[in-house]
């Protein structure tokens, strides 16, 4: 059955255009649109959540904007969704990618940086740009801390991909971050609550009641975590700097959480998994990429910013497989003006305060914006990429360079300090809603190896 024909998905398609026009004759914020909009959200997020990419490229085929959860207007194209990303200002939500957060307890009822707006998000994006720094500057420390991770893996002499490549970049950043060093209970509590962050997504009576025995556990280690947080040296640093923004330390401290645990771990982790996955499963592409490090680095003194500089080709393969499995697929606003829009030959309301998400993962494999979009290419332009929701300011990922940066340490370290005896074939489950990742990669005999 081809996507055009996937009749679940149709279904919500025209279920959803009729939630609309309800939605315009009775108001988007009354009592009876907010009940009909959490009725159409959970409707078609069973939908989403199953057969995300069916769901994306069955509705795209009917246009390049459609309806989809919670009634936004998702923008699949590279040219729309580069637009919307480019709005300035730009009006946000509590949502998580394409999902509204109801669960606010999960937070301790703060708002995500995401959701944020105005000079408060300003003041948050400067405060996470001071605290992570010049990766450049900082590559000999973060140098050290990627070789501390592999070697607590070269321990257990079996490297899974998936399950720790989290718990590493968990207690990774909060040595860079907060000089803080995680209990093993700890790391494990921390990837728990990234793993089921899609419970925040339930109803806040339904999550404090029906969902508390799991949910519990997940916010008392989030209240002892950020009470950790203030034994940090750095503690004090953080709360100088944010005073300036007039921040007070409850946003500081849970922003800080969000930006290790949701932006740090689960994105980077995602990523640097695929990354892995590229490597292993294309032998060229590794035979490149090898031959760029043993140019570069005899595997010996710690790599400097000069050094990483060099790695044209690894940069490419981090480019290039943060386009086909970017990790942030969705990017989310509200409308701030009504518009009327055409879907499949309907004209279609949308009203101030609606949702718009701009698709990243379809926008990357635009065929109007990128040859052979489906295929793994090193000779693309990455200018204006929008893996890390592109080079609008108000959107831009602060923490990019890091990300970027650790990524080429794990790849220095991993292919010039450690070897492997043999490791499982890199799959994608593309149908999976989670994180992008290899799902069974495994590097079996993982150990260091004698310089």
């Amino acid at each position: 059955m081809t996507t055009m024909e996937n009749p679940k998905i149709l279904k919500g398609h025209n279920r959803q255009l009729f939630f609309l026009r309800l939605l315009a004759k009775v108001g988007i914020h009354s009592p009876l649109g907010k009940l009909i909009r959490l009725v159409a959200y959970f409707l078609d997020l069973s939908v989403l959540g199953s057969e995300w990419r069916n769901y994306l490229e069955t509705r795209q085929n009917l246009s390049k904007k459609f309806l989809g959860l919670d009634l936004a207007l998702i923008h699949t194209s590279f040219l729309d969704a580069q637009k919307l990303i480019e709005t300035v200002p730009q009006k946000r939500d509590n949502y998580l990618g394409p999902l509204k957060i109801n669960a606010r307890s999960f937070f301790l009822g703060n708002t995500l940086s995401l959701g944020i707006n105005g000079k408060e998000h300003t003041d948050v994006r400067e405060l996470f740009l001071q605290i992570l720094g010049d990766s450049e500057q900082n590559t000999s420390i973060l140098g050290e801390l990627v070789e501390q991770a592999l070697e607590r893996v070269a321990q257990q002499q079996r490297f899974n991909v998936k399950d720790d490549i989290p718990r590493l970049m968990v207690e990774l950043l909060h040595k860079y971050i907060f000089e803080l060093q995680l209990s093993d209970q700890e790391i494990y509590r921390s990837v728990d609550y990234i793993n089921n962050l899609a419970l925040a997504t339930v109803p806040n009576s339904i999550h404090t009641t029906i969902l508390s025995s799991k949910t519990a556990p997940l916010i008392q280690h989030r209240r002892e975590l950020l009470e950790k947080y203030k034994t940090s040296p750095k503690y004090q640093q953080y709360l100088e700097m944010a005073a300036f923004s007039q921040l007070n330390e409850e946003t500081v401290t849970n922003q800080l959480f969000d930006m290790i645990h949701i932006a740090g771990t689960a994105g980077t982790s995602a990523l640097l998994g695929s990354v892995f996955g590229v490597l292993s499963s294309d032998q060229g592409v590794q035979t490149r990429v090898v031959a760029e490090l043993d140019s570069i680095w005899d595997g010996k003194a710690t790599p400097n910013a000069q050094l990483l500089e060099q790695l044209e080709i690894t940069e490419k393969v981090i480019f290039e497989t943060a386009r086909l499995y970017p990790p942030v697929r969705f990017v989310s606003q509200l409308a701030t003006e009504p518009q009327e829009i055409e879907i499949a030959g309907k004209q279609c309301p949308i009203q101030t305060g609606s949702r718009l998400i701009a698709s990243i993962f379809t926008a990357n494999r635009d065929p109007d914006k990128y040859d052979h979009p489906n295929e793994f290419r090193l000779t693309r332009n990455y200018s204006d990429l929008l893996s890390w929701n592109g080079d609008n300011q108000e959107r831009k990922c602060p923490g990019r360079s890091l990300s970027i940066t650790l990524i080429k340490l794990f790849c220095l370290y991993a292919f010039k300090r450690y070897q492997w005896t043999s490791c499982s074939t890199a799959e994608w489950d593309m149908n999976r809603f989670g994180q992008f990742t290899p799902q069974n990669l495994v590097f079996n005999g993982f150990t260091r190896r004698v310089i």
